[in-house]
């Protein structure tokens, strides 16, 4: 009987501690409670970064929507902005390593506007207006000339709140974060490459992927009463923006110092003088060569004037016959050569090499 009074009074103390935290732990969550109901949060929170680098001076987006069922009030006269690493609110705000908003300006504003900056630090911003009632209508703040973090390991975040007053002060209406963090960009590269395609031989096509007849033309024996023609064709193509030009480049026909003379002017063919020219269009007398072969999606390509008259010919070392004025997808050019002789010709072997050179106007 001693030992069970001795173990009564043994277990009293221990029911009165557990009688007394259930109490404590009722009272907690009833302040809880209290706290809760009388705040709740903004609806729809964003942020948009226009340059997320880490480092980069840019612009924010701040997107909320107001939750005007608050106990103490629907009137809005402030909003609070908070730059912490931790978005937990009531927890320290340690400040994003590198982030600054002390030269951020309010840019502009959708929604619930008439704010401006009313105070501002590193890491905080404070908006204010005339208190006025704020409805639940979704709103946007953006601010330019903010520098990000610089740390690309970490997030960070935005503690937004509200009050009924002009410097964020009082009972808190509204309050959430918005969690973000910056990134190394990926940076693509690539360029397109100054492209001009051109070949000469007998005959080619536009892109010059087929060549015929090579680079020699052998129009055997010279009669004065005959006119020796041949053509040769020459095609080009180029991504340059302001075209391409082409000149013939080399002497006249010759056999040591003997020569027969290049046409200085357009000049109709004549058998029985010595001449030497060309032309760049379909001839009749004599019945050689063709007109230009040119894209029609990008007919840029032109004769010169010298070389574009039909039946007349001429031919100056290092003249422009041709060019064109934009960007062109594969033109074809035939050149037409007549070679004239006079009775009194002297005898010999008469050659010449001429030389066409396309260059591109990038």
């Amino acid at each position: 009987m001693q030992r069970l009074k001795r173990l009564k009074v043994h277990l009293l103390p221990h029911r009165l501690a557990v009688a007394q935290t259930l109490v404590l732990l009722v009272c907690a969550f009833v302040i809880f409670e209290s706290q809760a109901s009388a705040v709740i949060r903004f609806t729809d929170r964003s942020l948009m970064i226009n340059n997320s680098s880490p480092g980069a001076t840019t612009s924010y987006t701040v997107s909320l929507t107001y939750n005007n069922s608050g106990v103490w009030t629907s009137t809005v006269g402030s909003i609070d902005m908070q730059f912490c690493v931790d978005p937990i609110p009531g927890d320290p705000c340690v400040a994003p390593a590198g982030l600054d908003v002390s030269h951020a300006v309010l840019s502009s504003q959708t929604g619930e506007t008439g704010f401006s900056i009313a105070s501002q630090s590193s890491s905080e911003v404070v908006l204010t207006r005339t208190p006025q009632a704020a409805g639940e209508t979704p709103s946007t703040y953006t601010f330019s000339n903010v520098v990000n973090p610089t740390d690309t390991t970490q997030s960070y975040s935005i503690r937004l709140s509200d009050y009924p007053t002009i410097d964020a002060s009082g009972p808190l209406i509204d309050l959430g974060s918005i969690v973000s963090q910056v990134t190394n960009s990926i940076e693509i590269d690539t360029q397109i490459p100054p492209i001009l395609i051109f070949c000469v031989a007998g005959e080619v096509n536009k892109d010059c992927s087929q060549e015929y007849g090579g680079n020699n033309v052998d129009l055997g024996d010279l009669y004065p009463d005959v006119t020796s023609s041949t053509t040769s064709q020459m095609a080009v193509a180029t991504n340059a923006e302001n075209g391409f030009v082409i000149t013939a480049n080399g002497p006249t026909i010759e056999a040591g110092t003997h020569v027969i003379p290049a046409l200085a002017v357009p000049t109709v063919s004549a058998t029985g003088n010595s001449q030497f020219g060309i032309n760049l269009v379909a001839n009749t007398t004599p019945q050689i060569g063709s007109n230009i072969d040119d894209n029609p999606t990008t007919p840029t390509a032109v004769v010169m004037p010298n070389y574009s008259t039909p039946n007349q010919f001429m031919y100056s070392d290092g003249s422009v016959v041709a060019e064109g004025s934009g960007v062109n997808l594969g033109t074809i050019y035939t050149v037409s050569y007549v070679i004239n002789d006079s009775p009194s010709l002297t005898p010999g072997v008469y050659s010449t090499t001429i030389t066409y050179i396309c260059s591109g106007r990038f």
